[in-house]
């Protein structure tokens, strides 16, 4: 393993990896979940919004089944859920205060009703309403919360060797879609009508989203393929299930050669190249394996085919990059009008006629080409705030402890590629790119506690009345030597 083992006693380790009934009705919730915002992949879809709130609603229910069946003492459960749930609370509180100052009022001429911008106080929320807005701002807050419970449930590693083999053959389920899509020269994808247009991927309406989604299910899957050449047990790599992994990454990264949104497709390319070159010197320089030399070989030339595919696309001519500019230049402009608590959630579309310039007017376009201004645009920097702290926090408290856990950098270099493509793009519009990225980033950073910790002291820690050096009944550290007649 890559972590030290800690000596743990059959019935301890039976005690650890069985799944409590907490455990399990996270389990089937994440997969279920999964798969739907997989397969209805749209980001307008209400009916999987509405999931969302449904499934949300649940999780106190397993935070409470997690309290009552836990085998090991819990220290603080409901502070950390509260803590933790706070970002999704307080966006939620933002808006709802905001309701009560519309900067949108109404005039009449000629029997034709027209839309003008007041005059509103820039120091209190604001809030551009409309009858869809509340099942957007509660769905995104129940994505959080759900995807938030696998950082306090688990209680070993077990659970995650578990549920990402699944969620991994989910992603890879849907590119193998993709790839018959594409030959099969369908018009929309499925289960949705689409945008008209022909950047489609899969189940997603712009494959933007897709690329997104690719970028980090490649990682994880790499990751999990490098997990198991850290087993003890591991056989040939090549009859293993980590060369399963390797391959359902290739299909996943392969897939930015198809996509056409320029920046999602070269940073796919760019990542997937980067988690290639790892797997490469992980073969060459520690790996004891028979294929070791060819298996490296192979994944460092394609490696290089994929990072000069990502540079190629990064420099390619694209027709839609002055209207990105501009779009991106509004949303700068909407976020210096109002820095604190931006102009609402889902408010972008229904200020741009104000903030366009002529280049755009006449078209719709409802994102603003980078997820992180148009978030700042429309909640701004309070609203920023406590998710910006979470995740520094969570993210620093790992690396300034142990931070050598493999898995887990594997798998935050995917959510930092997704995080570098929000900059160009727009990849949390879509529900099952920001499902999935919260998935992978909460499930990385609870590995890495459950690494680090023993089985007991995960989610407590013992108050000891005196420091250990000066008891006077030492433990016992050696190794148990147990027969079983």
């Amino acid at each position: 393993m890559e972590e030290e083992e800690i000596q743990v006693r059959p019935r301890d380790q039976l005690l650890r990896d069985t799944f409590t009934p907490a455990e399990g009705l996270l389990f089937c919730t994440i997969l279920l979940t999964t798969v739907t915002s997989t397969l209805f992949a749209d980001p307008r879809s209400f009916w999987v919004l509405g999931y969302f709130i449904i499934v949300g609603c649940s999780s106190i229910g397993i935070v409470k089944m997690h309290e009552c069946t836990h085998p090991f003492f819990i220290d603080g459960l409901w502070t950390r859920f509260w803590l933790l749930s706070s970002p999704a609370w307080l966006i939620a509180l933002q808006f709802t205060a905001g309701v009560l100052q519309d900067p949108f009022s109404q005039f009449e001429i000629e029997n034709q009703l027209y839309l003008t911008m007041t005059e509103v106080n820039q120091w209190l929320p604001i809030s551009v309403t409309t009858k869809t807005t509340w099942i957007l701002v509660l769905g995104i807050g129940a994505i959080y919360i759900v995807s938030m419970n696998l950082f306090i449930v688990p209680k070993s590693r077990s659970f995650f060797e578990r549920i990402l083999p699944w969620l991994c053959l989910n992603a890879v389920l849907a590119a193998i879609l993709g790839y018959l899509q594409k030959a099969l020269d369908l018009k929309s994808p499925l289960f949705t009508a689409g945008t008209g247009q022909s950047d489609f991927f899969a189940f997603f309406p712009y494959d933007g989203h897709w690329a997104a989604f690719a970028l980090l299910w490649s990682s994880t899957c790499i990751a999990m393929a490098l997990l198991t050449t850290r087993y003890e047990n591991t056989t040939d790599f090549v009859k293993s299930a980590g060369s399963w992994y390797l391959t359902g990454a290739t299909l996943l990264g392969a897939t930015g050669f198809l996509v056409q949104a320029r920046w999602p497709a070269a940073i796919l390319l760019i990542t997937f190249s980067s988690m290639l070159l790892v797997l490469s010197i992980h073969f060459l320089a520690g790996s004891k394996d028979p294929n070791r030399i060819s298996i490296a070989l192979c994944s460092a030339l394609f490696s290089i085919i994929t990072f000069a595919g990502g540079i190629f696309r990064a420099f390619q001519v694209d027709d839609y990059a002055q209207s990105a500019s501009s779009l991106r230049r509004a949303a700068n402009e909407m976020f210096r009008d109002s820095p604190l608590f931006g102009w609402g959630v889902d408010s972008f579309s229904q200020l741009l006629p104000f903030y366009a310039d002529d280049t755009l007017l006449g078209n719709r376009h409802d994102r603003a080409t980078s997820d992180i201004l148009q978030t700042l645009a429309e909640v701004g920097i309070i609203g920023c705030l406590p998710v910006c702290i979470l995740v520094a926090y969570l993210t620093i408290r790992y690396f300034k402890g142990q931070h050598d856990i493999h898995l887990t950098n594997h798998m935050l270099l995917g959510c930092l590629g997704c995080i570098i493509c929000a900059c160009f793009d727009t990849p949390f519009m879509s529900p099952a790119v920001s499902f999935s990225f919260l998935i992978i980033f909460f499930s990385a950073l609870r590995w890495a506690n459950l690494s680090r910790n023993r089985v007991d002291e995960v989610d407590s820690k013992p108050e000891l009345i005196v420091n250990e050096n000066l008891r006077s009944v030492p433990f016992y550290t050696k190794k148990y030597d147990e027969k079983f007649k």
